[in-house]
């Protein structure tokens, strides 16, 4: 019984069940609005600072920084290949 519970499982449909998730989520945040995200956002932070209490941690807001800066630096060339 478990056996087969676990290969049912695992021969799922993984791209359609990721799909349903997107939609899902797509239309709550439609229907309640941009505040809905962040609502959803902040439950998730809440959720990993109550699993790792030190989280940020010094070397992940370096690393989130650099991300900022690498997407700022996208944005301005995208920005700037538009005038032409």
């Amino acid at each position: 019984m478990i056996t087969r519970d676990i290969q049912a499982y695992m021969a799922r449909d993984w791209e359609a069940v990721r799909a349903a998730k997107d939609r899902y989520w797509a239309e709550r945040i439609r229907r309640l609005g941009p505040a809905e995200g962040l609502r959803i956002a902040d439950e998730l932070r809440r959720h990993v600072v109550a699993l790792h209490p030190d989280w940020p941690t010094p070397a992940d807001r370096s690393a989130d920084l650099a991300a900022h800066v690498r997407l700022a630096e996208l944005l301005r060339r995208a920005d700037r290949s538009s005038d032409r």
